[in-house]
């Protein structure tokens, strides 16, 4: 087994690879470093294996999306001059 992951995701409503960052083994779990801001909330984080960091930064994608998605939802079609 390997001490050192990349972590990539690629979300179906993106359509686009990420970078989320790297897991390295400490012990028995593994430690996120990020490796682009949007994944800082996920920084230092213990994780019990690469694949559930993967879901991670997976949630952390969805969870950006749905927050960008209902604050245009409350922006008006047009705006007036």
């Amino acid at each position: 087994m390997f001490d050192n992951y990349i972590i990539e995701v690629r979300p179906p409503c993106t359509g686009v690879t990420f970078q989320a960052g790297i897991v390295v083994r400490d012990g028995r779990n593994f430690t996120f470093f990020a490796a682009s801001r949007v994944f800082d909330a996920l920084e230092g984080q213990c994780f019990d294996s690469p694949k559930t960091t993967e879901q991670a930064a997976l949630r952390r994608i969805a969870d950006l999306t749905s927050r960008r998605a209902s604050t245009r939802a409350n922006e008006p079609m047009w705006s007036k001059p």
